[in-house]
């Protein structure tokens, strides 16, 4: 059997001088032309593989490796075909989809964005924004813990109205970005600070630009007033969240 790490649209020459320092899950790695492009793959023993960290890594390094020279559609990791012959059979079944994958990425890179915002400002910022509700913290404070059930539903009406700012925060951060890029996928926030949590599918030769405009973008919220946003860029990465190497193996084929 035989362990996939991705198709590449590469000459083997090309691969082949990007990897020579580069191991695989269970051996050298080795290529293939299947069509017009490349298949990274090693030996597989048909044994489980397990998703170890440090098999996690190998997989993803192999495809960092050669992300910059080439357009890759990575594998799922623990993805397994029985030998060339089937994955060259299922390459020409599919190839009218992979040949639209590779145009949407070709050119481009994945970048992960996270911005968020120290809490305590957010916090003030949000009670400022509403009288009420800072005029309910004021008289709380004035009554003691014996006001538990005020406090407790105070509480709630603060991270109710944190989150709606979140949310305008979020909102403006993407429609300044999105203009930007050509996709992005959305992902659910981490705390009730972080304004943005996304990936984005961006030309690469305006990564650079791309960050600038976070930073600008991120900079002039309103979220926490004052406060340093915290940025953080993830990436180049393999393409997950916009392409995959799909050829419809069968799930009992997947190591993991």
């Amino acid at each position: 059997m035989i362990y996939l790490y991705g198709l590449a649209a590469a000459e083997e020459t090309v691969l082949s001088g990007m990897l020579t320092h580069a191991q695989g899950l269970q051996g050298p790695l080795k290529l293939a032309h299947i069509g017009p492009w490349c298949l990274i793959y090693s030996d597989h023993d048909d044994q489980e593989i397990l998703p170890k960290r440090r098999l996690l890594l190998a997989h993803t390094r192999v495809l960092e490796t050669v992300l910059p020279i080439c357009t890759i559609l990575p594998a799922r990791f623990g993805l397994v075909a029985q030998d060339l012959a089937q994955v060259s059979a299922l390459v020409e079944e599919n190839a009218t989809e992979i040949t639209a994958q590779f145009a949407k990425v070709t050119g481009a890179i994945e970048l992960g964005v996270r911005i968020s915002f120290p809490r305590q400002v957010a916090l003030d910022a949000a009670l400022q924004s509403d009288t009420q509700l800072y005029a309910q913290q004021v008289a709380l404070r004035k009554r003691g813990p014996e006001a538990h059930f005020a406090i407790a539903e105070f509480g709630g009406r603060l991270a109710d109205l944190l989150d709606q700012r979140r949310g305008v925060a979020q909102r403006a951060t993407l429609a300044a970005l999105r203009p930007l890029t050509r996709d992005h996928v959305l992902r659910k926030p981490e705390e009730d600070t972080e304004v943005l949590r996304a990936e984005f599918l961006v030309d690469a030769n305006a990564q650079d630009s791309f960050q600038d405009a976070v930073a600008a973008t991120a900079a002039k919220l309103d979220f926490a007033p004052g406060a340093e946003p915290l940025i953080q860029m993830i990436g180049p990465v393999p393409m997950y969240h916009f392409v995959r190497l799909n050829l419809g193996l069968d799930l009992d084929q997947a190591a993991a």
